[in-house]
């Protein structure tokens, strides 16, 4: 009889530590959904209050030689920014921003007539996709979200959360207008990455994204006929860095969370630019007030 009752004994262990980690699955499921909850309204919140917004955006593009050194004198762009979001077909926000760009100077100096047709002026993209935009609940469900621990971050409390896009990676390319030499290219999933997500305010306080695996680019028929020309690029790699601080406007008081900084990295087999670094600064918050006034921020 000893047998039988010891079996029992090991079977009932084994059901209770079933039982235990299924509570802890359980408890983990439900601590991720209340934090992404969480984020999703300061994401919501940040776009209304972002459109009454205009910043100076200082863009760094700078390519690299094969040993990480700087391949040239880069170029500088300085812009005044405003973004703006319009509602889809069905009421929801789009993931996209309108980007109203004016360019201000190049390289420090203003604006020629033939700096807006370089294939690497910012003002080309007219849309731009708003990396946030994955909090919101209607598209999360494109993401597949995990618990990835806590940390601290500018002095902050932080939950980490990684995230994978569902879909595979497609790419969409075309030439620029007016350009027979310059091609854009826009990448649909196949992307990864970490968010630091304040513990006290469900605030995003930095984004980390990169994609899963290299990507080939079919070029469009029109790249491949130049002399030299290949008819498709690889994609290695494409990180970006987006850090977020708390930006303080006086009359009436109000403190918001705001880009500051997005860095990147791509490395393209093919291109003209194999390696460029891309800094980009949001300096000099301005708000829109309802009657028309402009205040800076406040330091």
């Amino acid at each position: 009889m000893r047998t039988p009752t010891l079996a029992f004994c090991v079977t009932a262990v084994v059901a209770a530590g079933a039982v235990s980690a299924s509570a802890e699955r359980g408890d983990e499921a439900a601590a991720l959904l209340n934090v992404l909850q969480a984020a999703g309204d300061r994401v919501l919140s940040y776009v209304a209050r972002a459109q009454h917004l205009v910043c100076l955006e200082v863009v760094h593009l700078q390519p690299l030689t094969s040993s990480w050194s700087s391949n040239g004198l880069g170029r500088t762009v300085e812009s005044e920014l405003h973004l703006l979001w319009s509602p889809g077909d069905d009421g929801a926000l789009t993931t996209e921003a309108q980007a109203l760009r004016q360019v201000l100077r190049v390289n420090g100096r203003e604006p020629r007539s033939d700096d807006r047709n370089n294939c690497t002026t910012p003002e080309q993209e007219t849309r731009e996709p708003q990396p946030l935009s994955m909090l919101l609940p209607s598209e999360r469900e494109d993401y597949v979200f995990r618990m990835a621990g806590t940390s601290r971050l500018d002095g902050r409390g932080a939950v980490m959360v990684d995230f994978r896009e569902r879909k595979k990676a497609t790419v969409d390319t075309k030439m620029v207008e007016g350009r027979d030499d310059c091609i854009s290219y826009n990448i649909e999933g196949g992307s990864e990455g970490r968010i630091w997500i304040d513990a006290a305010t469900s605030e995003v306080l930095r984004v980390d994204q990169r994609l899963t695996g290299m990507i080939d680019v079919r070029l469009p028929k029109q790249a491949t006929r130049l002399p030299g020309a290949s008819m498709n690029w690889t994609i290695e790699r494409m990180d970006t860095t987006i850090r977020f601080k708390t930006v303080t406007f006086k009359d009436p008081d109000e403190t918001l969370m705001l880009p500051v900084t997005v860095s990147s990295l791509h490395i393209t087999q093919g291109s003209g630019t194999p390696r460029l670094r891309t800094t980009t600064e949001y300096l000099n918050y301005k708000r829109f007030l309802t009657s028309g006034k402009i205040l800076g921020q406040q330091d």
